[in-house]
């Protein structure tokens, strides 16, 4: 079953994602995994995916995420 990410809120969304983001790197602070999720919850194309995929993409692609 595939999540439908239109079924969440921005503000979830962007809580899962500093959530997930926080769990990758324990060295970044809340504020700062909130900005980026912050930023990136307004592009559609990283708003269609899984909370989840979203925080792993901006760290294995950083550059995908850049101007954030």
């Amino acid at each position: 079953m595939t999540l439908d990410t239109t079924e969440l809120t921005d503000a979830d969304w962007v809580e899962r994602v500093a959530e997930r983001m926080l769990s990758l790197d324990r060295s970044l602070t809340g504020e700062e995994v909130h900005r980026i999720a912050s930023a990136i919850v307004s592009r559609a194309r990283w708003r269609a995916l899984s909370p989840e995929a979203a925080a792993d993409k901006a760290f294995d692609d950083p550059e995908a995420a850049e101007g954030i």
